[in-house]
């Protein structure tokens, strides 16, 4: 992990913790090796996720921003220094290139299935792009829940409302390609959106269990 990246993190996991009292699971007891490249599936609520997930996961992630946050030279510099990498509307063939490329020298890549922010809180439909991914790398789906970042910062709110909110980053276990009953992409899709859906049902459950005891 660059000193740049270790040292944006560490500030971020702080930002998190001390306004909305960030909580991070894992559900697996044996997490991939730090080498294995593998996809980071989330559900995306907010501007806040990547720094969320970056904030939250212990190793160093590469992820995918609109081309047009590139078009600031100091925000382009500061972004890319993070493993930040630009993606167009749509299925966009040559970012899948690249995640290809980056998962294949052992790093983990954020993706958001949806392709964009929620409007609603909810889990929208997934974009064909995923399933484009784990067919061409093969590689290990870690299906992710975050909470609390759509109350926080929705899409039709200029700035981040600070304090009184809770936010959380649940990542599941793994799901291994070969796990996929019919290699397609329906089935792909399918899978990983029921996996994140299970993980915001279990988060709320136990945090309504919480509440209650």
């Amino acid at each position: 992990m660059s000193l740049f990246y270790k040292m944006t993190s560490s500030s971020l996991k702080a930002f998190f913790r001390l306004l909305y009292d960030h909580e991070v699971i894992f559900q697996d007891a044996a997490p991939l090796s730090s080498s294995q490249g593998a996809i980071i599936a989330s559900n995306h609520l907010s501007f806040l996720d990547p720094p969320l997930i970056a904030a939250s996961y212990p190793e160093e992630i590469a992820f995918f921003a609109r081309s047009t946050l590139f078009t600031n030279h100091f925000f382009k510099f500061l972004i890319s220094k993070l493993n930040a990498h630009p993606v167009g509307r749509g299925t966009d063939l040559n970012s899948i290139k690249l995640a290809c490329k980056l998962i294949e020298e052992g790093k983990k890549v954020l993706i958001f299935p949806e392709g964009t922010r929620s409007h609603d809180g909810k889990l929208c439909p997934f974009k064909r792009g995923i399933a484009l991914l784990a067919l061409r790398t093969k590689a290990p789906i870690i299906p992710t829940y975050i909470h609390g970042t759509f109350d926080i910062w929705p899409k039709n709110q200029k700035l981040p409302s600070l304090f009184g909110k809770k936010t959380a980053c649940v990542f599941g276990k793994p799901i291994f390609f070969d796990a996929f009953t019919q290699k397609e992409e329906a089935d792909i899709i399918m899978r990983i959106h029921n996996e994140i859906a299970a993980l915001e049902e279990w988060y709320k459950s136990k945090a309504k269990e919480s509440t209650n005891s």
